[in-house]
């Protein structure tokens, strides 16, 4: 799927600005907040997706979300 095009489809550009109505008051200054969210969804991206693949161990799945979280979404 086209991501960031004219074509992408509306429910991904909805999606997508949900999350960055969330996230862009924790952006931080000079910091714009799709920049912001494109980074924080490619890194939760990321994750799902190795872990899907079983290349990171399971056991720490809760932790790596909540790590991810911590350091990108909370101010």
């Amino acid at each position: 799927l086209a991501y960031a095009q004219e074509d992408t489809p509306e429910p991904l550009k909805d999606a997508f600005a949900a999350l960055m109505e969330t996230l862009e008051e924790v952006a931080g200054d000079g910091v714009h907040p799709g920049l912001f969210t494109e980074t924080f969804w490619a890194a939760l991206h990321g994750l799902a997706t190795l872990t899907r693949a079983g290349r990171l161990p399971p056991e720490h799945t809760g932790q790596r979300v909540e790590l991810l979280v911590d350091r990108l979404a909370i101010a």
